[in-house]
């Protein structure tokens, strides 16, 4: 079971669920691509892992949408 949490100012969301860590390479270039989208291209990093959360449980004030 792990937890992920963000908080800003007054707002919360917490995430719970169970985690798989993927170390292939299809995994890793997917994971690299999202971020990229979203940030910028990610440094070079041949030890890098995704860590991947299967929701089961949604908590706080800021819920993501859709839920």
């Amino acid at each position: 079971m792990v937890s992920v949490g963000q908080a800003e100012g007054r707002r919360w969301c917490s995430l719970e669920g169970t985690a798989v860590i993927k170390d292939d390479p299809a995994s890793v270039a997917d994971a690299e691509r999202r971020y990229t989208a979203r940030y910028k291209t990610p440094r070079v990093n041949p030890n890098r892992v995704v860590i991947e959360i299967t929701v089961t449980r949604a908590l706080g004030t800021a819920k993501p949408s859709g839920w």
